[in-house]
């Protein structure tokens, strides 16, 4: 029987994709939005020997969270510039604001979360999710809705 786990333990989103694949996972990315708060919500399919172990639902904000923060959204030219500025710079994260929402399908899945652990891929990470977090303060719903959807 599947089980929702609420994990905790992802600070920096893209290792933790990296760390299952290098797992032998094989992990396909499906439907994936960018909220009107600048945030985004993914879903991913986790696979094993094509047999289907987990769907996890990530909700995050990503280097470009910074235009956000930078004010430069208030006027449509500095932000489209910030962007551009952020796309063609070396910095690319993903930094989840929600715990990742992870349906387990086979239990042998549970033992790479039981071993994981990470930090945050850029140094004022904790800051960037704070104030993600101060301006959207409905933000722990959005993955909910995500998840519900996945269980019907």
């Amino acid at each position: 029987m599947p089980r929702i786990i609420e994990f905790e333990e992802v600070k920096n989103l893209d290792k933790f994709i990296s760390k299952l694949s290098e797992s032998g996972y094989f992990v396909e990315h499906g439907p994936h939005v960018v909220l009107e708060d600048h945030s985004e919500l993914s879903a991913i399919k986790v696979f094993r020997d094509e047999k289907f172990v987990a769907y996890i639902i990530a909700h995050y904000i990503t280097q470009y969270y910074r235009a956000v923060l930078d004010n430069s959204y208030s006027d449509d030219r500095s932000f489209m510039n910030k962007l551009l500025e952020l796309k063609h710079s070396s910095e690319k994260w993903s930094i989840p604001v929600n715990p990742l929402y992870i349906v387990v399908f086979d239990e042998e899945f549970l033992s790479i979360l039981n071993s994981y652990d990470d930090a945050y891929p850029v140094e004022d990470g904790e800051n960037l999710v704070k104030e993600y977090k101060s301006r959207n303060p409905h933000y722990k719903s959005i993955p909910r809705i995500a998840v519900a959807r996945i269980i019907e």
